[in-house]
């Protein structure tokens, strides 16, 4: 009988791979939310740009970007591009959608400070970027990671 938690044991080699999965895709989350803060907070805290404006620009930077970095670098998916980018695209559109109502209830609604709003707008963009891209757009040609007996 083989103790499934060693470090040859397939149960360990998957979770191992899930781990350095989701820290790439946590680095690639950060690049992007860089790129996307300075496209979002310059203008509208330096030339008093509208934040939703800013907000959109930010987000589209940040479609064509992660979507390049996660499919070659954080999943490291093999097929076809156009196989991964309306799945990509959908799944950005509902973080996106997540992203803009959290933004507006907070920061119209509740009256909370706009650069406030725009961080807790991105948490919740992130959390379903993640999910939608790791079970939908990425999904296919990984292995499972289930328990093995």
């Amino acid at each position: 009988m083989t103790d499934r938690y060693t470090a040859n044991s397939p149960v360990y080699q998957n979770a191992i791979k899930l781990v350095v999965e989701l820290g790439r895709f946590g680095i690639v989350g950060v690049i992007r939310t860089i790129l996307g803060a300075i496209i979002v907070f310059v203008p509208y805290n330096l030339w008093g740009v509208n934040y939703v404006l800013c907000n959109i620009v930010g987000c589209s930077v940040g479609l064509i970007v992660g979507f390049i970095l996660h499919k070659k670098w954080a999943f490291k998916s093999q097929r076809e591009w156009s196989k991964e980018v309306i799945p990509y695209f959908v799944t950005f559109g509902m973080a996106f959608l997540v992203n803009m109502i959290l933004l507006l209830f907070f920061a119209e609604r509740l009256g909370i400070n706009k650069n406030i709003s725009l961080v807790i707008a991105n948490c919740g963009f992130t959390t379903t970027n993640y999910l939608g891209n790791k079970f939908w757009t990425f999904r296919k040609g990984q292995k499972s990671i289930r328990r093995q007996k």
